[in-house]
């Protein structure tokens, strides 16, 4: 079981690393994609009004790019340490 509980631990970290990874380009498209959009986009709220600015856009693409290699890397650690684990149960 806890075998289990490790293996989708680490497959949620990959999904998520990987989510995180290609949100930037997502946003950015999303942000972009027509010039109605982005100043409806701009127009709003706190988080949202800064969205205009490019260096709060490329802090936001920065962390989520960031974010997302760190799960990325979490995940292959778990992958490594399961390997390791599975094979000294088996001996």
């Amino acid at each position: 079981m806890e075998m289990k509980i490790k293996i989708f631990i680490m497959n949620l970290f990959w999904g998520l690393g990987l989510v995180l990874v290609i949100s930037p380009v997502v946003l950015y498209w999303f942000i972009h994609g027509s010039y109605e959009r982005y100043i409806w986009i701009i127009n709003g709220p706190y988080p949202f009004s800064s969205l205009g600015s490019g260096p709060f856009q490329i802090l936001v693409y920065a962390g989520l790019f960031t974010a997302g290699i760190c799960l990325v890397f979490i995940a292959l650690v778990f992958k490594n340490k399961t390997r390791k684990t599975a094979g000294k149960t088996k001996l």
